[in-house]
């Protein structure tokens, strides 16, 4: 589909924003100015392509000058030099969208590189970017893809982008990055105060960094102020406070040139609006102008082909946003997916609809997950969770509980118990009256089963904002314990009716070749996904790699913290390096915890080694986790050809260190591979080999 000129301001209007411009060979013959000496322009977020499809791309920019709306002219060309300049454009950066514009340029060749940039009123202009189109429907061409999640800014530097840079530079030209998946928290929201503490890092020393330019690495004051929580952090309030978070973020460097480089394609997860939301709640309360603001925001500044994608796939769903006055009314009533049907939420979800899918010619297709807009409150109710700023039960629970909670009054064929035991106690069953769960919602749930069944590509591929995988922990040393108990409950391990919905689903339609690609835990972990993690003879249905963070604080360090209320608990956690040799003094027993259970976990913390955690391991613990790595920073890359899924899972050192910036080191790269397998079979992940330090009690044999 091409829009003609006539169209176009209509277009524009009704998209809030994006334009839409085709490609012609007569464009121009050659545009190459030098850029002005004395503009009064500057783009200081840099540029940035998004959503590749066959035939068109969508570029972006961030402008700032000493009027209001801002006239740019768009150059596309075929080369680096602009001698082959296929548009030449006009488009209005505007007030109303912070002097951000995105563009979808269509009528492209496919599988093909281009180079654009943006040119101001005075003759200056934007770096130059470069991105690429995907290949034609019918091409069976490899996907080579980085993916990325949970980048903190003020809690480290973005150096996994560079590391990643650096890498693909070298790379051969059939294995260098085609496009980066970006699968959540991209900003967050909390920013310190004066008086504020951040998490520590893997030394226990407080962390304080500074940029190059000499600048605190600090995100805050907000605009407004924001508003103060009980750690001391302070939390956006306005549309202003979600575009400075934006703003602050996308002048790392690495961040912008990674985004100068490659197509980003992206889905959020709860810190581009506020930690554990769902729907437009939070803690118990209405957020819904919260949400419309920080809708806004992710659009302004994170380009996706939302109304004007879908060009290669059948079934779209996304649209841009739409503006939107909405009130604070708290719900009343819900539908039987747990949506609340108050107006004023609706109005706030259905400002923007993100979740979509883009093909990668006849090879791959990916289904991008919108796991925040629709989902039912987390598998426990806010009220039982008392541990830590990001509410956890004291202890780990058992996974019927969790079930009970969260089918609600479906439970037992419709009748859930009246009480419930919770940590030792009897209470009232809070769930009992209300609907099951939903993670995804109906609507959505109905588009990716729809998708997944009539693709025609050779891998589906989830872009996950919280993994599906479950995460078992064994306090089985506990008179009332057991193995594979549960602590994490707001991703999937809060919502397994509709998990054991959707891996069935993939088992009942033998769809084959579904992969999962996800973030959020703050640590490296690859494994598969069962169809009933509660069966006897489970089936495997969906390999899964889940990355580590960016520069939020890892999963070592949030669970040292999370646990020190419980010394027996905490051991399993980690333990003292210095008293083993090591140079890290926060060294992880947590992964042997995942991998092998409580004994292992204990050996480890006691002998500061792994060298009996294989024979330590409880094979009923966790019997679908291959790969566990607490400690890890970095991202992974995953490649597809027709026959084969191969994974790279990179740990850079922890990213606080200045002297680190010119050429991140490496601390370990593990492989993992995966061959396609034929409809009503089982996938089989295999370890292939690791380089560098292993990650302690972190891999299966």
């Amino acid at each position: 589909m091409s829009i003609n000129r006539r169209d176009l301001l209509r277009y524009f209007i009704s998209t809030s924003g994006c334009f839409v411009f085709g490609a012609s060979l007569n464009a121009l013959s050659g545009c190459s100015p030098e850029p002005a000496l004395n503009s009064r322009f500057s783009f200081p977020q840099g540029v940035a392509s998004a959503d590749p499809q066959s035939d068109a791309v969508v570029l972006w920019t961030r402008v700032e000058g000493p009027s209001g709306g801002v006239d740019l002219t768009l150059q596309v060309s075929e080369d680096e030099g602009f001698s082959k300049v296929v548009i030449s454009e006009q488009l209005t950066a505007s007030a109303d969208f912070d002097h951000t514009v995105r563009a979808l340029i269509t009528d492209l060749k496919s599988d093909h590189f281009y180079y654009y940039r943006f040119v101001d009123p005075d003759g200056g202009h934007s770096r130059t970017g470069r991105t690429r189109t995907a290949p034609a429907p019918d091409a069976e061409r490899p996907l080579n893809m980085a993916v990325f999640s949970c980048q903190d800014y003020e809690q480290g530097y973005f150096t996994a982008y560079r590391r990643m840079i650096i890498d693909d530079q070298k790379a051969p030209a059939e294995r260098q990055i085609d496009l980066v998946l970006h699968v959540g928290d991209f900003i967050y929201e909390n920013v310190r105060g004066p008086e504020t503490v951040g998490e520590p890092d893997l030394q226990g020393n407080q962390i304080s960094l500074t940029n190059r330019d000499g600048t605190k690495r600090l995100c805050g004051p907000l605009p407004s102020g924001g508003v103060k929580n009980k750690r001391g952090w302070y939390l956006p309030t306005s549309l202003e406070d979600y575009r400075a978070l934006y703003k602050t973020y996308l002048t790392d460097p690495d961040l912008q040139e990674a985004r100068a480089l490659y197509p980003f394609v992206q889905t959020w997860d709860d810190h581009e609006l506020v930690n554990d939301y769902w729907q437009s709640y939070y803690k118990g309360k209405s957020i819904a102008d919260l949400k419309v603001a920080a809708n806004k925001a992710w659009y302004e500044f994170i380009p996706a082909a939302l109304s004007d994608g879908g060009r290669d796939v059948k079934n779209h769903a996304a649209k841009d946003f739409s503006p939107v006055t909405v009130e604070n009314i708290q719900p009343s009533v819900f539908d039987d997916d747990y949506l609340s049907l108050e107006e004023n939420n609706l109005a706030a979800i259905q400002s923007m609809t993100i979740y979509r899918s883009l093909k990668w010619g006849s090879m791959a297709e990916l289904f991008l997950v919108d796991g925040r807009s629709y989902r039912g409150p987390r598998g426990l109710p806010q009220e039982l969770l008392t541990i830590g700023r990001h509410p956890y039960p004291e202890r780990p629970i058992d996974p019927e509980l969790i079930n009970i909670m969260n089918e609600g009054r479906t439970y037992n064929n419709g009748n859930p118990p009246e009480k419930i035991t919770y940590l030792g106690q009897t209470i009232d069953n809070p769930r009992k009256d209300v609907p099951r769960g939903s993670m995804l919602g109906r609507a959505q749930k109905d588009w990716l089963k729809d998708g997944l069944v009539n693709s025609d590509v050779r891998w589906k591929l989830l872009g996950l904002n919280v993994g599906l995988m479950r995460h078992g922990f064994d306090d089985s040393y506990q008179e009332t314990g057991d193995v594979n108990r549960i602590l994490w409950t707001d991703g999937w391990d809060g919502y397994p009716a509709e998990r054991r919905e959707l891996s069935s689903f993939v088992r009942d339609e033998k769809l084959n070749n579904v992969v999962s690609l996800t973030g959020d835990r703050h640590a490296h972990m690859a494994g598969v996904v069962y169809d009933d993690f509660d069966k006897a003879d489970p089936v495997s249905v969906i390999p899964e790699f889940a990355g580590g963070a960016v520069s939020a604080p890892n999963r070592l360090v949030i669970q040292k913290i999370l646990l020190e209320h419980d010394p027996a608990l905490e051991k399993l956690a980690w333990f003292d390096g210095d008293q083993f040799g090591y140079d890290q003094k926060i060294m992880p027993s947590l992964n042997a915890w995942l991998l092998g259970g409580a004994k292992a976990a204990a050996s480890v913390h006691n002998t500061g080694s792994d060298a009996e955690f294989a024979e330590q391991i409880d094979p009923k613990v966790n019997p679908h986790l291959n790969y566990m790595d607490a400690d890890a920073y970095g991202y992974f890359t995953a490649h597809f050809t027709a026959q084969s899924c191969e994974v790279e899972f990179v740990s850079v050192e922890e990213p606080i260190n200045p002297n680190g910036l010119a050429e991140p080191a490496i601390r370990r790269r593990i492989y993992f591979s995966v061959d396609a397998w034929e409809a009503g079979t089982q996938p089989d992940l295999e370890l292939v080999k690791t380089e560098g330090e292993k990650p302690l009690g972190g891999l299966k044999k």
